[in-house]
């Protein structure tokens, strides 16, 4: 089948980063129709094993794989123009999309070449470190060119409000769409059945984790708008409950769990993917008490498991969760996740099974392959 138009995503991130992973899950989606190259910036940082990246991805993937070096994307920043803008010329694509505004640094290069398509995910770095003179120089060389991209996709409505209130009439006025994000249900679903309390405990026992009535699980970076002390607080008001942490143990976080002495809470740097779904599944509850995100896969992925979630009442987590479970407001009542821990632990279904199911419908990867489509053929 003739392929509709040539397609160019430039990445700079691993496969193994969410960043790399929504790259892969957009060529899944657009590869039957179109004609697709993947153009990676690769830094030591994300691509340390040179020959690595993409060599197995391309035995199960339809595209074409282009790569350029630079030692940081802060060299990068000069060093990634003139290879991008060779590579443009070389295979002519129609549309060049970027996967997130940190590279809309590049966007003027390939203008007036091709189609420019820039992926919107939050405004974090931007508006929570105002005063940092690091986001400061970021914004100011690195993303602000994002405006000057011709098409815009957001991964949730808040983050499409979010960005055009931050990036103002220069995006706002400009076409896009809300293409939302996939989960991997090939991975992320349901055990045949639901673990019994003492096959859950086995689980546990495997990871040094025993004696406890129950384990809820979050997965988060150490960031503060992840509000991952009113975690530590439920923690400290649920002794009898372990509370799982996947993410990097920092030294902050230390501090705070040594002195609240709560030695119910356990941490896992990183998970192997099919770990953190055998997580999900023992888990009794996933909570996600961020106060912004973009989108919030964490707890999604967990009702895909078959375990409920508790989320605050914020941003995209309101935004993709409201009604399907509990949500907390104001984010920071650590109490009231608890007590919707005590009521999954005593047995009751906190779930409406019927907006889950259709919550993850609409993160399947067939629906986010038809949004996606619908957009690259609407260009």
């Amino acid at each position: 089948m003739a392929k509709e138009k040539k397609i160019l995503f430039i990445c700079d991130k691993n496969e193994c980063t969410s960043f790399g992973r929504l790259t892969l899950n957009l060529v899944k989606a657009v590869s039957e129709n179109f004609d697709v190259h993947v153009l990676w910036l690769k830094t030591p940082k994300f691509f340390g094993d040179a020959g690595k990246t993409n060599a197995a991805t391309l035995q199960d993937l339809n595209y074409v794989s282009h790569e350029v070096w630079a030692k940081s994307l802060y060299t990068g920043y000069v060093s990634f123009r003139k290879p991008l803008k060779k590579l443009v010329k070389k295979i002519q694509p129609e549309i060049v999309f970027f996967i997130r505004p940190e590279l809309g640094f590049l966007v003027p290069v390939v203008k007036g070449r091709a189609k420019t398509v820039m992926f919107v995910h939050d405004t974090f770095a931007e508006t929570l470190y105002p005063n940092s003179m690091k986001f400061k120089l970021l914004n100011l060389f690195y993303i602000r060119p994002t405006v000057k991209a011709d098409f815009f996709v957001y991964n949730s409505g808040w983050t499409r409000e979010e960005a055009s209130s931050y990036f103002g009439p220069q995006m706002s006025q400009k076409p896009g769409s809300v293409i939302g994000c996939p989960i991997d249900s090939a991975l992320f679903n349901k055990p045949e059945s639901r673990p019994t309390f003492e096959e859950k405990k086995k689980f546990l026992r495997k990871y040094g984790i025993k004696n406890f009535d129950g384990m809820c699980l979050n997965v988060s970076l150490d960031e503060p708008r992840k509000n991952i002390e009113t975690f530590f607080e439920m923690a400290r008001l649920r002794p009898r409950v372990a509370f799982v942490r996947v993410g990097k143990f920092s030294e902050r976080l230390r501090a705070i769990v040594n002195e609240k002495k709560l030695y119910n809470v356990y941490h896992f740097s990183e998970f192997h993917a099919e770990e953190l779904r055998d997580f999900y599944r023992h888990a009794d509850l996933m909570v996600y008490p961020s106060l912004l995100e973009g989108f919030g896969l964490p707890p999604i992925e967990a009702i895909a498991c078959g375990t409920p979630s508790v989320g605050a009442a914020t941003s995209a987590v309101k935004e993709n969760l409201e009604g399907v479970c509990p949500l907390v407001d104001p984010p920071t009542d650590a109490e009231a996740y608890a007590c919707v821990l005590d009521r999954v632990l005593a047995g009751e279904n906190v779930l409406d099974n019927e907006k889950a199911a259709a919550l993850l419908n609409s993160c399947s990867m067939d629906a986010f392959r038809q949004r996606v489509v619908e957009f690259f053929k609407s260009l």
